[in-house]
């Protein structure tokens, strides 16, 4: 059982986000709970400063 509220998400002020490189995984099954925990993903990634050309999103199928 989760003891935070994720929705209470509070930046972080990462000083160096900028350079790093994520890779995000996505499920192409129940694409509604997928794309929209891929959007948010992306929402704090942005937030804390990582550039999008840093950003890759791969989908695959399946669970």
């Amino acid at each position: 059982m989760a003891t935070v509220n994720l929705s209470d998400y509070k930046p972080l002020k990462i000083d160096d986000a900028g350079s790093f490189r994520i890779g995000i995984v996505v499920s192409e099954w129940n694409d509604f709970v997928t794309h929209n925990l891929r959007d948010g993903a992306l929402e704090v990634l942005k937030t804390e400063g990582v550039k999008d050309e840093n950003i890759k999103v791969f989908s695959v199928p399946g669970a």
